[in-house]
């Protein structure tokens, strides 16, 4: 498990934040900014890269492959570290393996984080139902409040 920590100071409150290459993750982010921030917060970017089966994948596709994983991650972290870091805020990247609603609630409850924050893809009911969603995992298995950002709140 990957972990960065950006400077530190004295903070009343910790923030995990999902995120993922998504428009939907910026605009959670930005509305969280928008809305609900504290100019003390300490924010815990949270990725789950994206899981390959490499049962069959010769050695030099799997080197490609985790090359290519490791530097989306990097520039991920880059533009979300430069995100909170213009808020003024600070706080650390961290990145999981497995299903991303588990990783973040495992990660928020190890960051002893106060409330997580994720968006969301709006999936209707029957597509959620078959696919799962990452945002109703997070709900239903959080031990702290959770903020969802829907598409419909950023349009107003």
């Amino acid at each position: 498990m990957a972990e960065q920590e950006m400077e530190s100071k004295d903070h009343q409150r910790k923030v995990a934040i999902g995120i993922d290459e998504s428009e939907h993750s910026e605009r959670a982010i930005q509305w969280f900014f928008d809305n609900v921030m504290r100019p003390d917060d300490f924010i815990v970017l949270i990725h789950t890269p994206e899981i390959y089966d490499l049962t069959m994948a010769s050695p030099t596709v799997v080197d490609q492959l985790l090359k290519d994983v490791t530097k989306k991650v990097k520039a991920l972290e880059k533009k979300y570290k430069n995100i909170v870091e213009k808020k003024g805020l600070t706080g650390k990247f961290r990145t999981g393996q497995g299903k991303p609603g588990e990783v973040v609630c495992k990660i928020a409850e190890e960051e002893k984080c106060k409330l997580v924050v994720t968006g969301t893809r709006g999936l209707g009911k029957v597509r959620r139902t078959f696919l799962g969603s990452v945002s109703d995992y997070i709900i239903h298995h959080s031990h702290v409040p959770v903020l969802v950002v829907r598409n419909s709140a950023l349009q107003h």
